[in-house]
């Protein structure tokens, strides 16, 4: 650990030196960053996160200002983020001051449909058009049904010089298709995911030591993650003394469809001395009464013929809860339902590879493969697999195929502690070389400037 500790020390000043590097040579532009729905808590939230981290880290300028004008479920998750709140009503000084202070902006979220009529039929009007400076959208929803809620959408992507997005493939279900449908004419460009390393790097460690025999799934309970695989996994987990558990599993339509496909199934963990009573899975939506129970779940120990299943949790203290467990399942699949990777990992799958040994579906490593390259994923050899049947959540959702021996390669993987810090160290090796900040962001913002 002492070793790990000197290069971690040496990897900060490295990529600091890069980061600089990278600032003098491409000269990286002021960036605004405009979340016109407010502040998530999801993938959006995050990629605004670790882009703002990077610019800090490099001490350039980026600022989120973040509309508040309508309560968003999962606020209270990004609590660590600096952000500029700003009402509808104060949006000429806003544009006043983006125009004179920055050099690009982004705009990664817009009004719902749900907001009022003066922000829905006004925004566009009223702050995109008069930003001069250059100005992307960006769509990060992978699924039509998610950037179809947007108001005024199409004019917000005619108003700005161009869109970036996941996947430039078209497919029934994702966003070039819906461009094509809806008319709109703008010029696309790929967006690709990166992490910026520092921003955790202090829960960073490869030894399996002080870990808890535990897989643990950290993600929305929207059907294409596949979240119901680690309930699928429970008994054959239970078995051999590893702990399941759920984090970030709200009570939305999607979870109580998978959770009631394992009621009578599973012994769900509930507690009534707790400060307040848990009769079932995913009983808080609330990331502060979230983390008192983690703390309580610390204190009390967790029983592993028990399915830990929780909800909304605090991005920082979820990183923490990662890092402790010996495993990660991040088990979206696009295989089936006409969507596209983008060649992308999603930020959850890139915490986890940081964070802990992850597992990823398989079609997912088959799929993607590494930046500039024909090398799939599944071709490193650096992660797991794990693989299911796709029968729908109607049917009792996805099971994993050979379950029993995808658990007993983790007992093994456990057991020996040579190969779990190996895989650690070639896991953490590959996103630091291909996906972290100081790679991806020179490369991105050159693009738009």
């Amino acid at each position: 650990m002492i070793g790990w500790r000197i290069s971690t020390q040496f990897n900060q000043f490295w990529l600091k030196f890069n980061a600089y590097i990278n600032i003098m040579v491409n000269n990286l532009p002021s960036v605004a960053i405009l979340l016109l729905r407010g502040l998530e808590g999801c993938g959006v939230t995050t990629y605004c996160r670790h882009l703002k981290a990077y610019y800090d880290f490099i001490g350039a300028k980026c600022e989120i200002f973040v509309l508040q004008e309508k309560k968003i479920g999962r606020g209270d998750t990004s609590t660590d983020i600096n952000t500029t709140s700003f009402n509808f009503n104060e949006r000429v000084s806003l544009v006043n001051r983006i125009n004179s202070e920055f050099d690009l902006t982004l705009v990664f979220s817009v009004p719902a449909k749900s907001f009022s009529d003066e922000i829905k039929n006004r925004y566009v009007e009223e702050i995109l058009i008069k930003l001069k400076q250059p100005k992307w959208m960006v769509n990060l929803d992978h699924h039509m049904l998610s950037f179809s809620r947007n108001a005024s959408y199409k004019e917000a992507i005619e108003a700005c010089d161009g869109v970036l997005c996941y996947s430039l493939n078209e497919t029934k279900s994702g966003f070039v298709n819906w461009l094509k449908k809806n008319d709109v004419k703008t010029t696309i460009k790929n967006i690709d995911n990166f992490i910026h390393v520092p921003f955790l790097e202090d829960k960073i460690f490869l030894d399996r030591e002080d870990r808890k025999k535990r897989i643990i799934y950290a993600g929305r309970a929207v059907a294409w993650k596949r979240g119901s695989l680690s309930l699928n996994l429970h008994k054959f987990a239970a078995k051999r003394k590893f702990i399941s558990e759920m984090i970030g599993f709200e009570r939305s339509i999607a979870g109580f469809t998978q959770l009631n496909n394992y009621e009578g199934k599973l012994t769900w963990f509930t507690d009534n001395n707790f400060y307040k009573a848990i009769k079932g899975p995913s009983a808080f939506s609330s990331a502060r009464i979230n983390n008192q129970l983690f703390d309580y779940l610390d204190e009390i120990g967790q029983d592993p013929d028990l399915m830990y299943v929780i909800g909304s949790y605090d991005y920082k203290r979820g990183l923490q809860r990662i890092s402790e467990s010996g495993f990660a399942i991040h088990s979206r699949s696009f295989e089936h339902n006409n969507l596209d990777y983008g060649n992308n990992f999603e930020f959850q799958g890139l915490e986890a590879a940081l964070l802990t040994i992850p597992i990823f579906h398989r079609h997912f490593l088959n799929t993607v493969t590494l930046p500039n390259s024909t090398t799939t994923l599944r071709q490193t050899g650096v992660f797991l697999s794990i693989d299911d049947d796709n029968r729908h959540l109607k049917e009792g959702g996805p099971q994993v195929l050979e379950a029993e021996k995808f658990v007993s390669l983790l007992e093994e993987t456990w057991n020996d502690v040579t190969e779990y810090y190996r895989m650690r160290r070639t896991s953490v090796d590959l996103i630091k070389t291909f996906y972290s900040s100081e790679v991806v962001v020179p490369k991105l913002i050159s693009k738009l400037t």
